[in-house]
């Protein structure tokens, strides 16, 4: 699965000058030419216009060893994360990226995917592994990695297949869950 992080810039409505065309009769301009394609086009935006968001993305791929939820975490504090929302997101990566390397059974060649899409108020995170995977109703645990998805993430889940299973969540700073009284 390519990973790809890109803004959107629009090719189409090329200007006649800037095509080394003739300027059409009857069009008067006094701003210079440079200043054309910044005008509004027929789709009333002009061709500048940002289409894509913000986002910052996390890709690694982990050894099933203790070291790697630090990595996660280290990785994660170096995007730069809202104040709001850094603790959550990293104590739950490092949980589930714990869990991972202590449930899935997983040979030294085998690897953990760490993936995450992080926004300025936002923070999706997906650990996936080649385990066995688990049910998350019916799991039998003292620890408490899940029972923190449970309470801090705005959304989780957990999807299994044949292929390995992967645990996924969401922190949404927009839902007002993570805002500082004042």
């Amino acid at each position: 699965m390519p990973i790809r992080s890109s803004s959107i810039q629009s090719r189409s409505g090329a200007d006649a000058t800037a095509s080394g065309e003739e300027p059409k009769q009857g069009r008067q301009t006094t701003e210079p030419a440079r200043f054309e394609r910044m005008r509004p086009r027929r789709s009333g935006q002009p061709l500048d216009m940002a289409l894509a968001t913000d986002n910052r993305e996390v890709l690694l791929a982990l050894e099933p060893r203790p070291e790697s939820a630090r990595l996660a975490r280290r990785a994660l504090a170096s995007c730069g994360l809202h104040e709001d929302v850094e603790h959550t997101v990293t104590l739950l990566a490092t949980e589930v990226v714990g869990n991972a390397v202590r449930h899935a059974d997983l040979r030294g060649d085998q690897r953990i995917v760490f993936f995450a899409r992080l926004g300025e108020d936002y923070a999706r995170v997906e650990i996936a592994d080649q385990g066995g995977g688990f049910d998350p109703d019916s799991v039998q645990t003292e620890g408490f990695g899940l029972r923190l998805l449970g309470k801090l993430a705005s959304r989780w889940g957990v999807d299994c297949t044949d292929r390995g299973c992967k645990v996924w969540f969401e922190v949404d700073r927009r839902s007002g869950r993570f805002r500082r009284r004042d």
